[in-house]
């Protein structure tokens, strides 16, 4: 499996930072943005209420079967980029 590595300037809609991967065993978020909190899901309809809190600089890692399922992210407000990595 390769490494693959990515970044997302995220906005106030969600959007998947990760599709769905049978053959991925371990993922990464990383909160680039200084200020601005991002929320994830494992569904489209994360929000700001619904999601799990990833603060500013903040990661968040993932393996086995959370990490290959989809996950998606949505900010707070504004566009914070956000980094990814996937193996």
């Amino acid at each position: 499996m390769a490494t693959t590595t990515g970044q997302n300037a995220l906005s106030v809609t969600a959007e998947v930072i990760f599709a769905a991967n049978r053959g991925v065993t371990f993922r990464e978020v990383t909160n680039q943005d200084g200020s601005i909190a991002v929320y994830i899901g494992p569904a489209d309809t994360v929000t700001t209420s619904t999601g799990h809190l990833l603060g500013a600089g903040k990661s968040f890692s993932m393996e086995g079967e959370a990490a290959r399922r989809a996950w998606y992210a949505i900010a707070a407000s504004g566009t914070p980029t956000i980094t990814t990595i996937e193996w």
